[in-house]
């Protein structure tokens, strides 16, 4: 998924900087949601082949990306146009007293976000199947296909 794309799907989200940290966030919290006991990784070796099961995939990319973002911004943080985190969100300047106001962050436990996570990805991608008919959340060993 490219900016543009994420963008028509959200755009009250990130930047494109802050996107591309985000989005290899979000990958790699559906390679693990999709990555089996043998360690073979879905979306890599037999990516969806049917259009809507592709979509999904995107789709579900698109709301992790803007999930972490919004946690981003629930705890105040700021990103450089690099992507990198910084700080605090500025809320208000006062140049006569030099008095700097900042957003008050809102404590999300690292918990808390990946079970968010978690439910996006099982929204999005519960039934959806690799190219070779293999449900992506099945976490067995991946079947020997002829």
């Amino acid at each position: 998924m490219d900016y543009a794309r994420y963008a028509a799907l959200y755009p009250d989200g990130p930047d494109e900087s802050a996107f591309d940290r985000l989005r290899w966030e979000a990958r790699r919290v559906m390679d693990r949601a999709t990555t089996g006991l043998d360690g073979l990784r879905k979306l890599e070796a037999a990516p969806p082949a049917d259009e809507q099961d592709k979509e999904a995939v995107e789709r579900c990319e698109a709301a992790l990306v803007h999930l972490l973002w919004q946690t981003d911004q629930a705890e105040g943080l700021v990103s450089r146009d690099d992507g990198t985190v910084t700080g605090r969100v500025v809320t208000a300047v006062t140049a006569g007293s030099e008095s700097v106001s900042f957003a008050a962050p809102t404590a999300v436990s690292r918990q808390d976000r990946d079970e968010r996570c978690r439910e996006v990805v099982e929204r999005y991608l519960a039934g959806v199947k690799d190219a070779n008919g293999v449900n992506l959340l099945y976490m067995g060993l991946y079947p020997v296909v002829p």
